[in-house]
């Protein structure tokens, strides 16, 4: 107990409480409304609802040799309906981690480090994600962030652990968004080298091959799975989506020459008038989604380049107004989130350069990254401007720069770079400017103050795009998926119109397991409106000549969802063709014994280098505490 007492007292435990507490309090804010498993945010690219052996499904992937992270455990530690948007909320909080496991590593007070911290994690472009349901790019948050910290402490410390921690932490941020993998691995790497030449004074070679070759060895084992399904089908299917956008077919093949080619991967290109959205939150407006934003939606050009087809010459262009010429390039806006930085956060961020020509001979070396964050972020932002700029040429020559899709997405890593040049901002701050004379009490006040109302700030921005969908009907049984399952299954076909719930009911048979056809013909079972049946001769006719029978009735409610019903109170019936035998069982395929044995050895290091690193941290909080 008394060691308990002591550990709660510590500083770092006092702000690492208090930063879980502001970020508990933002998250509530941010997606309040939908924290019951009823409710969930709208996230167009990300399901809402899911079968009833969702978890079962994940498990039988697995085994036959899915790749595996280990925030892949939520789907048998609460169900998918309970982690909704607290997936999106953990990935918003480790990320704030991630950079302040870096700051703290470089030396930055907790101040500092946990105000930069704190502001990345909810920073427009990262997080306002959720609202388009970018699940892949939370799982990469859940990871990547932490790998600068571990890199920088295996270059000057150089201890096992830190390596194969680095390696694990690559091989999870890989799992479900291979390209922001790549470029924050590109950037990760470079920082590697600007810290080999920081520490190249005190760097022992040989140590650190050797530590290169554990992270390497890690991270083959544990992401093997990964890394091979984004040589094999990723990069396949984005040359494969190119082809099918150029009209040349999906086996057609479109060099880098090609303009179809260009405007496919600099669509989505960062306008330079949207920069200062980094500081003034929706200036051209929210989404493009109507139910996010139906009153302000974006009005920029951030969207897709397409080419004008003689058709539409002298039409309207939809945002500008003005006339459309045959054969020019257009941008239709497209986009789901904020680009909002917060005026706080890049203030600081600038007031970081000050600092470090202030202080950058004051023999710590805590300033020395600075000026590689500022040139990497000169770097993402010249990226990120795309076909706005011929600089985006050098990068669309890259390998696999042909393959990357949205300049937008070098945002990302602008945004990181500000946020832990806002962590040494807020350190210059914090020190005050003049060495005889540090920054008074009241200064250092103000300067909290300022990163508590950053963080606020822009959770009340993020809240902007979270809107509640009720997903209570697909939650609730369907007994006419029970009737279809218990005669032996078969294709549904839902004859019932979007307007009187077709698609909802469609969704719920699917949900509970039922094989749900968007064509009639074929299909074993047809669900029909309950009112429609009644007094249709066509139905009338099919039923006396022994064609269809009624399998079952049923009664439909928001709360109660599809239940058995008898007579008049019968909205919906189910019709079972005679003619359509039941499918034959599938037969089971001979299981890929290379993936199966790829995934096993991913499992196996994970929890192996998890137990490793999650003991030595243990160590080290017992060690400083007694």
């Amino acid at each position: 107990m008394q060691l308990v007492k002591q550990f709660l007292r510590r500083p770092s435990t006092v702000a690492f409480l208090a930063m879980t507490a502001l970020y508990a309090v933002c998250m509530g804010g941010v997606f309040w409304g939908t924290w019951s498993l009823d409710r969930a945010p709208v996230e167009p690219d990300n399901p809402t609802f899911y079968p009833v052996d969702e978890a079962a499904r994940w498990f039988r992937a697995l085994v036959g040799g899915h790749d595996f992270v280990p925030s892949d455990l939520m789907h048998v530690l609460g169900g998918m309906y309970f982690w909704q948007e607290l997936q999106y909320a953990l990935a918003g909080y480790l990320a704030a981690l991630g950079l302040v496991f870096y700051l703290r590593g470089r030396g930055l007070s907790r101040i500092a480090a946990y105000s930069g911290g704190a502001a990345y994690g909810l920073m427009g472009y990262t997080f306002t994600l959720f609202s388009a349901g970018h699940l892949g790019w939370f799982i990469w948050l859940m990871y990547g962030p932490f790998a600068f910290g571990l890199v920088d402490r295996a270059v000057r410390k150089g201890k096992w652990r830190n390596w194969a921690l680095l390696g694990a932490t690559l091989a999870w941020a890989a799992a479900r968004q291979p390209d922001m993998w790549l470029l924050f691995t590109v950037l990760t790497s470079a920082y590697g080298v600007w810290a080999l030449v920081r520490e190249w004074r005190r760097v022992r070679f040989v140590r650190l091959l050797c530590g290169g070759v554990v992270a390497a060895a890690v991270a083959c084992a544990v992401g093997l799975p990964q890394f091979t399904r984004a040589i094999t089908q990723d990069v396949a299917g984005r040359e494969a989506q190119i082809a099918e956008t150029s009209g040349k077919g999906a086996d057609g093949k479109v060099d880098k020459s090609s303009d179809e080619r260009w405007r496919f991967c600099t669509s989505w290109s960062l306008p330079p008038e949207d920069t200062a959205e980094f500081v003034l939150a929706e200036i051209h407006g929210g989404s493009n989604d109507p139910r996010v934003s139906p009153s302000r939606p974006y009005r920029g050009r951030l969207g897709q380049q397409v080419v004008v087809p003689p058709a539409a010459e002298g039409q309207r262009h939809p945002v500008t107004g003005e006339t459309l010429k045959a054969g020019e390039t257009i941008w239709i806006p497209y986009r789901q989130h904020s680009l909002y930085f917060g005026l706080v956060t890049v203030f600081f961020a600038l007031l970081s350069l000050v600092g470090w020509w202030r202080f950058r001979k004051d023999g710590t070396g805590l300033w020395r990254d600075v000026p590689f964050w500022a040139v990497a972020g000169v770097v993402a932002y010249l990226c990120a401007l795309g076909a706005f700029t011929p600089f985006y040429r050098l990068v669309y020559a890259l390998p696999f720069g042909g393959t990357l899709r949205a300049p937008v997405k070098f945002v990302h890593l602008l945004e990181f770079c500000t946020a832990a040049l806002a962590g040494f901002g807020f350190e210059a701050a914090l020190r005050g400017f003049r060495k005889d004379k540090p920054t008074p009490f009241g200064g250092r006040v103000l300067v909290v103050a300022l990163a508590v109302a950053n963080v606020l700030n822009l959770a009340h921005v993020a809240s902007k795009y979270c809107v509640v969908e009720d997903v209570s009907f697909m939650r609730r049984p369907n007994a006419a998926a029970e009737d279809v399952l218990s005669a032996g299954g078969g294709k549904v076909f839902v004859a019932v119109a979007p307007q009187q719930g077709g698609k909802v009911i469609k969704d719920s048979l699917g949900v509970h397991l039922a094989d749900v056809s968007d064509v009639q013909t074929g299909a074993r079972f047809i669900l029909v409106d309950g009112a429609a049946m009644r007094g249709n001769p066509r139905l009338d006719e099919m039923l006396k000549a022994g064609r269809f029978e009624v399998a079952g009735r049923y009664s439909m409610s928001q709360n109660g969802g599809i239940v058995r019903a008898d007579g008049s109170s019968a909205r919906l019936a189910l019709l079972a063709r005679k003619d359509v035998p039941p499918p034959p069982k599938e037969e089971e395929t001979a299981p890929d014994r290379a993936r199966q044995a790829m995934a096993l050895v991913s499992v196996l290091a994970t929890f192996g280098v998890f137990a490793w690193g999650l003991c030595g941290a243990v160590a080290l909080k017992r060690k400083a505490v007694v």
